[in-house]
């Protein structure tokens, strides 16, 4: 996107002139000069860091070099309010930093920390604290609630949970990253004594070119910051933030899933922590899913009123009829918060149900021997029951609670076809299958409003 380019279209969102645009810009960038001078102190922090210790590692040697450099050519370039759009380099720097110890199997964890700090940094004063760049601070008018909903999927006590939960996944992801770069000997696991280490160090993680956890704690780190970027009614004012933190949390899930299901299927063991940090994002992908649906109506009305919707993506937008506020909750005990915080999100008996059943069915095999067929089947059915389970906690997601039905057909079928010969198993697998079939049919208890959403919700 070039200056001129985000110039006049912020000019035409905030209906004045590019030359007072970028006036303003120039106001705004003297007020947070400060958090250019920081970057600029990382910067030279990052450069001059292997004089003071052995990286043993010429390559992250070179890499910290050239990000530093990058860092301060940006943050001085992107001071000036026509080249302030620069600054969006500034965080792909920081990416990369997060990125380039497991790139480079770093051999000490002091860069493995220093590098990890110095980016979330960067991000934090590029542009969590002064805002998108290059739109100077300005806040685009309308309502924080999405016209005919009950709530406002983007308020600030929503998103809190959703970054609790990647941050847990993020320091479990990375205490695992450290045990396959040799900075600890051994991974705790709460559950399956030497489970951890055996995941952890497995074949199938050391054919991935670089730490499969350390990617895991990158793609975390950078959820937990989207969860921070933009304001409390980003849907509208910044669509495209709200998308990409969908997009970072759905693939994280379908990734998660994959992998328990092949850590007994082909590694033979399960690793606890793993299990505890996909657990937390299953949790937050039914979270995350209503501020996406609330964009694509937003882009939708934006169409119907012949809004150019490149525009409307990337910069925001206003409600001209409908909408509210969110309401003051500043006097609400800690239940009212707690309900506020998790809107949209209900958990009926049927859908606890389906999440015992996949839960079963994931530890039948260890608890219940039977073939190598019924046990993959099982591995497999119970990850998927449960995915789709915690999915369909949504209210907007909840017909998704439909793909049940056929595996629990499924799990009746493989039952009869490979567990005649063992009675127990043959017995749970066909009570599995048909109970789950049954809960799978009713759809639950629906609070919220979805606008024409509300026609999805079945």
């Amino acid at each position: 996107m070039s200056e001129k380019f985000q110039i006049k279209q912020m000019s035409d969102v905030t209906g004045k002139s590019a030359t007072e645009f970028i006036i303003n810009i120039e106001a705004y960038q003297y007020k947070i000069f400060w958090t250019y001078a920081a970057n600029c102190s990382l910067g030279a922090w990052l450069i001059l860091n292997h004089f003071l210790f052995d990286y043993k590692s010429q390559s992250l040697v070179l890499s910290d070099t050239i990000s530093g450099a990058l860092i301060i050519t940006f943050e001085i370039l992107a001071f000036s309010p026509r080249r302030a759009v620069l600054r969006w380099c500034t965080p792909l720097v920081a990416v990369w930093l997060l990125l380039a110890p497991f790139i480079f199997w770093s051999p000490t964890p002091a860069v493995f920390l220093l590098d990890t700090l110095i980016a979330v940094f960067v991000i934090t004063f590029s542009f969590l604290i002064p805002g998108l760049p290059g739109k100077a601070g300005f806040v685009l008018p309308g309502p924080d609630r999405p016209p005919g909903w009950t709530y406002n999927p983007s308020s600030w006590i929503r998103r809190w949970f959703g970054i609790a939960l990647a941050l847990l996944g993020f320091f479990i992801s990375r205490y695992l990253a450290a045990h396959q770069l040799g900075y600890i000997d051994h991974a705790y696991d709460p559950f399956f004594g030497d489970g951890s280490d055996r995941v952890t160090g497995s074949a199938l993680s050391k054919s991935f070119p670089i730490s499969d956890a350390g990617l895991g704690s990158v793609a975390y780190m950078l959820e937990t910051l989207a969860g921070f970027m933009g304001d409390r009614a980003r849907w509208r004012t910044a669509p495209w933030i709200a998308v990409m933190s969908a997009m970072l949390v759905l693939p994280l899930g379908a990734t998660s899933v994959i992998l328990v299901i092949m850590q007994p299927v082909v590694v033979g063991a399960w690793c606890g922590l793993c299990l505890i940090s996909a657990a937390a994002l299953l949790t937050s992908v039914p979270l995350a899913v209503h501020e996406a649906i609330a964009v694509g109506q937003f882009l939708l009305e934006a169409r119907t009123q012949k809004k150019d919707l490149w525009q409307v993506f990337w910069m925001g937008g206003s409600i001209v009829d409908g909408g509210n506020d969110d309401p003051d909750r500043t006097k609400y005990n800690l239940s009212q918060r707690w309900i506020a915080s998790i809107q949209g999100v209900t958990v009926p008996w049927t859908l606890v149900a389906q999440l015992v059943i996949g839960m079963w069915l994931m530890a039948r095999p260890d608890i219940i021997a039977d073939t190598i067929e019924t046990a993959n089947c099982d591995h497999l059915a119970g990850a998927m029951i449960v995915t789709i389970a915690a999915v369909a906690t949504a209210e907007v997601t909840r017909i998704v609670r439909y793909l049940n039905v056929p595996i629990g057909v499924i799990l009746v079928g493989v039952a009869l076809a490979f567990s005649l010969h063992n009675p127990v198993v043959l017995v749970s697998e066909i009570f599995c299958g048909i109970l789950l079939v049954l809960v799978s049919l009713p759809r639950g208890e629906i609070i919220e409003s979805y606008a024409s959403w509300n026609k999805f919700v079945r």
